[in-house]
């Protein structure tokens, strides 16, 4: 098993992405992170820099990237469309998160925004999982652990790029 290495970039740079969005959006939520809007401003940006790194990654590993569009359309049947969808979801509420925190408003909206960004994280996260376990051809993915493993994973590497972001603002993580 030699998987190509724009899929190796796709699952750690997306995993690590939505890993740090999910813990910053519930730390946030739960009270957990430091009052400096710009520290929280620069870890959303990360995060959504490193999902948009593997999404753009994912979709030149498609044998035709023109034709992404299209997948989209079968959200119904498809994981891979239910990933993209969730996906493009996701940005809206970690999008405006963020240009909250760029411009220093706490408004009633940052905790619901926080806690759709970490569902829309987990969510998207599991959807990539699914299309590994779903694939009958690769024997080693195609069981009901790798959602779970991604899930963890993401988990893994969220939670420690967001201790280094606070430790590196001088911030001793929670």
């Amino acid at each position: 098993m030699h998987p190509a290495y724009s899929v190796i970039l796709f699952t750690t740079a997306s995993g690590a992405g939505y890993g740090l969005m999910f813990w910053l959006s519930v730390a946030y939520a739960l009270g957990l992170t430091p009052n400096s809007p710009f520290v929280l401003f620069v870890a959303m940006a990360l995060a959504l820099l490193l999902i948009t790194i593997g999404l753009i990654s994912s979709t030149l590993h498609l044998g035709r990237p023109e034709r992404a569009m299209g997948a989209f359309s079968q959200w119904r049947s498809s994981w891979l469309s239910r990933e993209g969808v969730a996906a493009i979801a996701t940005y809206t509420p970690s999008g405006l998160l963020a240009l909250l925190w760029l411009i220093g408003v706490e408004s009633s909206l940052t905790i619901p925004l926080a806690i759709l960004s970490a569902v829309g994280a987990v969510i998207t996260v599991y959807c990539t999982g699914m299309i590994y376990a779903s694939l009958r051809t690769i024997r080693q993915w195609h069981l009901g652990l790798v959602p779970a493993n991604y899930l963890a994973l993401a988990a893994a590497t969220g939670a420690l790029l967001l201790g280094f972001l606070l430790a590196a603002f001088g911030y001793a993580p929670a």
